[in-house]
């Protein structure tokens, strides 16, 4: 219930995919929630092509994932071409991946906005306005005033009308892309990582997708002439990006003609529309902070990164289900409000490794010197395969800290497998459940547990399983996968978080109980309100 004197528990400022899914998060566990977005309708322009095997977990855990199943193309691979025009590179993409689903798929982002925005407004709790930018952040104390104002047409270049709204929230996210008002308004600073590139961005409608030829689903062109992207996005959609020389400009690009003898190895005029066309300039940013006071950002507005390696909005929703849960419990009174600081702690350093491996990825792309090139393409070559792109395990913030040697699972990515119970066979999380998940090899998970670590985890509201399916709980691990993620690890069980991260694990039955003390002394989890803080 949202206290008194506030119309809203949390306000979001934006209402793309990543302040979409926090929404939805936010309003299912109950929350009042108020949106504002300056469009007045979905934009129907993709950005976005990628996303992953754990994002596609969090769209599972939205009910959304079978939904959009028809709209994205599993990736098997992502080939790199030479100045030469054969194969550099080749990142080999594996099947399943450890979320459970293929590890990357190709999309066209309306599609994925349209299902979060039927979502969102489906929850009771949730109130989407949209024709209304912000105006005014004021800290109070015990929550934070939004003042707002109606736009007549978004589209057009923010024709900004007399109506004036101020909203009384607990806490306010700035999910408004990188041009942030949120974080400019609260004096949040960015570091610029040093890329910066300008591109002219092609999507397009073949009426004919098969006609085009066997075209890789994603791939790169390193040719110094014109380093060149493709991607199939989604069933329908293929793109194109061009980078721009030096001594070109956005305008030399207004001319269709000019985009079309770009596209001409490929794409003509016969084989379908264009549904845009436009310069874009791929930059490389981080902000200094994710949180001041009762105020938080997510997405673009706390870090852009360069294309290359297609992380920019899987990123923004690893901040959407970081901060979800978390919130949820301070708003409910369960942990305080330093909680909340987790959330830079844990994401900032994994937004900045991404950052820098999309860099370094341009920086082989984006080579305009043919002799610089040819160096490249031979040294690359000689170099043999490039390992897998792996995002790097979460290092800090609230993760197990066992007495002795650390814990190898604590901050990795959880593995979902497919079980059985109770006559269904699925995903876990389908079949068994998802948030907080306590999930032993074998027996009883609640053997050696007190009657303070069940009520924790009745706190929790977790998902307990034994994958012993003759123990109570218990499951039968139809594909092995989890059993054998717990045996690699010498762990009998593991405590992973809703947002899919492991706390930690234990090696043994005894062990669990430690295992659920250090979450609680770690989490502070409180029976009463949380102490209330301000912008500062």
């Amino acid at each position: 219930m949202t206290a008194p004197g506030f119309d809203a528990d949390v306000a979001i400022v934006g209402y793309g995919p990543v302040g979409q899914a926090l929404a939805a998060l936010l309003g299912r566990a109950g929350h009042r929630v108020a949106v504002f977005e300056r469009f007045t309708d979905i934009y129907r322009l993709p950005r976005a092509v990628h996303l992953d095997h754990e994002v596609m977990r969090l769209l599972q855990s939205l009910g959304l994932a079978d939904t959009l199943a028809d709209e994205m193309i599993p990736v098997q691979d992502y080939q790199w071409f030479g100045a030469d025009g054969q194969l550099l590179l080749r990142f080999d993409v594996e099947g399943l991946a450890r979320s459970g689903w293929d590890s990357d798929y190709m999309f066209f982002q309306p599609e994925l906005e349209a299902a979060l925005d039927r979502l969102g407004c489906a929850q009771p709790r949730v109130t989407v306005e949209r024709g209304w930018v912000a105006e005014e952040l004021l800290g109070t104390g015990k929550g934070v005033e939004l003042t707002v104002r109606r736009v007549d047409d978004a589209f057009g270049g923010l024709a900004l009308t007399g109506d004036r709204r101020t909203v009384y929230a607990r806490w306010v996210i700035g999910a408004d892309g990188a041009n942030s008002f949120v974080r400019e308004a609260i004096g949040i600073t960015r570091r610029d990582l040093g890329f910066q590139e300008r591109w002219l961005v092609v999507d397009a409608e073949p009426r004919d997708m098969d006609a085009l030829g066997d075209l890789p689903i994603a791939c790169q062109w390193c040719d110094p002439d014109r380093p060149t992207t493709h991607v199939q996005s989604g069933p329908r959609h293929r793109r194109w990006e061009f980078m721009l020389r030096p001594d070109e400009l956005a305008a030399d690009f207004e001319d269709p003609d000019r985009v079309w003898s770009l596209l001409e190895p490929w794409y003509r005029p016969a084989d379908g529309p264009l549904t845009r066309s436009a310069v874009y300039e791929f930059r490389s940013m981080l902000a200094n902070r994710m949180r001041k006071g009762r105020v938080l950002l997510v997405g673009d507005a706390a870090h852009l990164t360069p294309p290359f390696l297609g992380q920019g909005l899987c990123s923004g929703l690893r901040d959407a289900a970081n901060l979800a849960w978390k919130l949820d419990f301070v708003l409910r009174g369960l942990a305080p409000e330093r909680l909340l600081d987790t959330v830079d702690a844990e994401r900032q350093p994994q937004n900045e490794a991404v950052i820098q491996l999309a860099i370094e990825l341009g920086k082989v792309l984006c080579q305009l010197d043919p002799q610089a090139a040819a160096e490249r393409d031979a040294a690359l070559r000689a170099a043999g395969p490039p390992p897998p792109l792996e995002l790097a395990p979460l290092t800090v913030g609230l993760l197990h800290q066992p007495i002795g040697e650390p814990d190898p699972l604590a901050g990795t990515l959880s593995v979902q497998g497919v079980v059985e119970g109770a006559g269904r066979e699925g995903r876990f999380d389908d079949v068994v459940g998802g948030g907080f998940q306590l999930i032993v090899a074998d027996g009883d998970p609640f053997e050696h547990l007190s009657h303070r670590q069940r009520t924790l985890l009745d706190t929790l509201e977790a998902t307990v399983a034994s994958l012993d399916p003759a123990a109570p709980h218990g499951v039968r691990d139809c594909d092995g996968r989890l059993t054998a993620w717990l045996s690699q690890h010498n762990a009998h069980a593991v405590l992973v978080r809703p947002d899919f991260y492991v706390f930690g694990g234990a090696a043994s039955p005894e062990a669990v109980p430690a295992l659920l003390d250090d979450f609680r002394t770690q989490l502070n989890i409180t029976s009463t309100p949380a102490t209330s803080g301000a912008l500062a």
